[in-house]
């Protein structure tokens, strides 16, 4: 049975003009379903208090007598 997924990974080959050989196929929609779940995480916003890195805190300069 076609999913929904797998209906988004061949028009997405279509629209690049890939072709997979069919030994391959069933890697690259997995691959593809991994990427999509990657994404999903990757594009809900983390607060500055659990992601630190994303705000720097400069130091300040010593002050010079």
């Amino acid at each position: 049975m076609t999913t929904d997924m797998e209906l988004d990974f061949q028009a997405a080959l279509r629209v690049a003009g890939i072709t997979i050989a069919p030994e391959r196929y069933g890697i690259m929609l997995e691959a593809y379903r991994s990427w999509r779940a990657l994404a999903i995480v990757l594009d809900e916003p983390t607060p500055y208090a659990h992601e630190p890195a994303a705000a720097p805190h400069p130091v300040a300069s010593p002050v010079r007598a």
